[in-house]
């Protein structure tokens, strides 16, 4: 029993006649006007190029052209007898290059994207003019071929246009949107037997539209068993189109439009389609179209409709092939190719004696586009990942130096497991690998678990969350898909459950497994290529073992997107619907309150939190933010060209750059938070005595130090219970004086501190 103080009690009720309690709320901190991070520059780069293209410079030089991706993007021009460099020319606004080709007057045309420009290269100048957007409002370019008198044709996205260029008029034909659900026409070739026009279509199925340019007229000639979901490349020779469905060779008779079968020399079958690891086919030449297959050298002859590989042995090692010349050397000719998307890899073949010989082309290595960013809690390195190009590297803060590591793929989410290894959801094949980046790269490092693409229509795994048994991943779902799921892997028997459709038509963004809990959050968003047919996300609870809803709100009314699950100081669920940080029951999901940061959807891919004693840092929407988890206020610390988070173990925290004026970030940026005075601030929501409650609402006096933290402590040894409510008395007169409490919450925490058994 704590006993009776009179000569506190007396003068406590003097002061509660003369005021009541009284709450107050948090003082508004201003937005800083200097930039709050560091730029830290481009720490990695890469070549990714999408497609080639060979031709023949003013000199006569035979080259071969290509974009590698990055932002302002430059064509480059290589030698490909001396191998070397030529020139770069600068494509303005461009950030790479899914189309090229060389039209019939020698020039080389590039579109580009994000912006969906197309530039024309003069090699008698070489110079490029920038022709601008030929289809107002399209973001993409693709299938550039080329015409007859110089002109050329393409599709688009996101509206699948396909248009004509005519540089004699300096004028675009515009064939139209050729479908009112498809968003990609990927794929385009010129058919001059025919004056035709050929686009294959993407997501969620592909098309085949052949388009009489003449009368304008438009046939559809898919065949009705083609299950592809897209056509990525067309080419024409001999009367045949040949097309890439979905790494499937199928060949169509460009006279009739029927889907042509053909055999197959090594098993003597008659098939209709076959295996292509290649950007198309290449030009007719002896022996008919080349392409590669798992690297293989492959040739299709259109005069007898046969199909096999070159020969033995044959193989492509510097990665499959994305653009194809035919060039004569010494009177004979030679297929020219160049291969994969990062390394620049190039090769000739001659026909007639089965000799391939292969190199790397001088390409100039860019500033790549990162993916994605995460801290190591042991080391304090950062890794950082690419975009496209799936390159992975460690930077060292203390060296300002980056290392690469072992190479992932396109990584859509990453966190750490209780075993110190990095979980790894990878684009394009809904891939959960466990990778130990502090050992040497091995066959089984990373390890794969397992993959969703082909199974499950899974590609992206945005948000992964390991535990000691088991991982937990939200996907969004395939090109054209709608659906996204929440997969449950079990570490020990290697058991695979996918639950889709578990929120209808929505990728599941965010995951969140806490105690007996599993909760996650969702995107109204589905596959690439597709619009959305849900109106809002939700935030739902799941049982972990058999996947079961167990409770389903909306926290943010309208929001598109839940991308950030955590939990907070106060053991509630926070997180982070577009631009408002909600708080929710972390049994229920009721939602107990909301703090909008700024108005604005948001992605799946966008959004992330991060705690840092009692202060909630964010990124969504380009802006850095801070929620005082005390008061609720909200601080934006800088309002645009960031994405991700992460913090090392010295509290700085790390994000990715997008530079002024350009499309996706490119450069690593630190942020340094105010120094903390108070570390492991007490936080608790209202201001204890001891093992008295006063009642007074807990806040932060000043940046990291709370009321409480202010307040004699408590578990500190006293001479007696009055010491310690007497210097209690004198610390609230204090703030009192300064503004900082009420002369009621003055009185109401000196009256716990009378009631308190400290001291006694």
């Amino acid at each position: 029993m704590i006993p009776r103080r009179p000569f506190l009690l007396s003068a406590l009720v003097a002061v509660l006649a003369i005021v009541g309690p009284s709450m107050i709320t948090g003082t508004a901190r201003a937005v800083p006007t200097a930039d709050v991070i560091t730029d830290l520059g481009s720490p990695l780069t890469s070549l990714t190029v999408m497609e080639g293209a060979f031709g023949r410079e003013a000199d006569g030089r035979d080259v071969v052209y290509a974009v590698p991706a990055g932002e302002n993007a430059r064509l480059n021009v290589v030698d490909v007898h001396s191998r070397q460099l030529v020139r770069t020319v600068p494509l303005p606004g461009a950030a790479g290059a899914w189309a090229i080709t060389v039209a019939t007057d020698g020039s080389v045309y590039v579109g580009s994207y994000a912006n969906a420009h197309l530039y024309r290269y003069r090699p008698e100048t070489g110079t490029v003019t920038d022709l601008g957007q030929p289809i107002p409002g399209e973001s993409s370019m693709y299938g550039l071929t080329s015409g007859k008198d110089g002109t050329v044709y393409a599709g688009t996205y996101p509206n699948a246009h396909a248009f004509k260029y005519d540089p004699a008029t300096d004028e675009v034909t515009d064939y139209g949107s050729l479908d009112p659900v498809q968003q990609y026409a990927r794929a385009a070739v010129y058919d001059p037997d025919h004056d035709a026009l050929f686009v294959g279509l993407a997501t969620p199925q592909a098309k085949l539209i052949r388009i009489d340019l003449a009368t304008g007229e438009k046939q559809d000639l898919t065949p009705p068993g083609l299950t592809a979901k897209d056509f990525q490349d067309l080419d024409y020779a001999n009367n045949r189109v040949f097309g890439n469905a979905t790494s499937r060779l199928v060949v169509f008779d460009a006279t009739t439009g029927q889907q042509v079968s053909f055999t197959d020399t090594t098993t003597g079958n008659l098939v209709t389609d076959y295996p292509i690891g290649a950007r198309g086919v290449s030009a007719a030449g002896p022996g008919g179209v080349y392409f590669t297959n798992n690297l293989a050298l492959t040739r299709y002859d259109p005069a007898t409709d046969t199909v096999g590989p070159v020969g033995s042995g044959v193989r492509i090692t510097r990665g499959a092939a994305i653009g194809y010349g035919w060039i004569t050397d010494n009177g004979k000719p030679m297929l020219y190719g160049l291969g994969g998307n990062y390394s620049g890899g190039t090769w000739r073949y001659d026909p007639q004696t089965g000799v391939l010989e292969q190199w790397s082309s001088p390409f100039q290595y860019v500033p790549v586009a990162l993916m994605h960013t995460i801290a190591d809690p042991t080391t304090g390195k950062v890794f950082l990942n690419a975009f496209l190009n799936g390159s992975t590297g460690a930077y060292d803060p203390v060296t300002g130096r980056l290392a690469l590591t072992a190479r992932q793929g396109q990584v859509e989410g990453w966190s750490w497991g209780p075993d110190g290894k990095l979980y790894v959801g990878v684009y394009p094949y809904g891939r959960v690998s466990i990778w130990d980046p502090h050992v040497p790269e091995s066959p089984t490092n990373p390890l794969p678990l397992f993959s969703l693409v082909d199974s499950h229509l899974q590609n992206r795994p945005v948000s992964v969350a390991p535990t000691r048994n088991r991982v937990y991943v939200g996907t969004t779902p395939g090109y054209g898909e709608y659906g996204g799921a929440l997969t449950i892997y079990d570490l020990t028997s290697g058991a695979l459950a996918v639950h889709r459709n578990i929120v209808p038509d929505q990728t599941i963004a965010s995951v969140l497994p806490t105690g007996p809990n599993l909760w996650a959050g969702s995107s109204i968003e589905s596959g690439q290529g597709t619009e959305p047919r849900a109106t809002e996300a939700h935030l739902i609870r799941v049982d972990p073992t058999t996947g079961a809803v167990l409770a389903d709100v909306v926290p943010v009314p309208g929001a598109d997107s839940i991308n950030e699950l955590s939990v907070g100081p106060d053991g509630n669920l926070w997180g982070l619907a577009d631009g408002t940080v909600f708080v929710a029951n972390p049994s229920t999901g009721q939602v107990l309150r909301q703090i909008p940061v700024f108005n604005g959807s948001t992605g799946a891919a966008d959004g992330a939190l991060s705690w840092r004693d009692g202060y909630l840092y964010g990124v969504a929407g380009g802006r850095l933010f801070r929620v005082d988890s005390l008061d609720d206020h909200e601080t934006v610390l800088r309002d645009h060209g960031l994405n991700r988070l992460t913090q090392t173990p010295d509290g700085t925290y790390y994000t990715l750059l997008r530079p002024d004026g350009w499309t996706l970030p490119t450069n690593l940026a630190s942020y340094v938070p105010p120094l903390d005075a108070c570390p492991q601030s007490d936080l608790r929501a209202t201001v204890w005595t001891g093992n008295i409650d006063s009642e007074v609402v807990n806040r932060h006096v000043r940046f990291g130090c709370t009321l409480i933290d202010d307040l004699p402590d408590a578990e500190a040894t006293w001479p007696s219970h009055g010491a310690y409510v007497s210097a209690v008395n004198a610390k609230v007169r204090q703030l009192e004086a300064d503004g900082v409490i009420t002369r009621a919450e003055a009185f109401a925490i000196t009256w716990a501190a009378a009631r308190s058994n400290v001291g006694s």
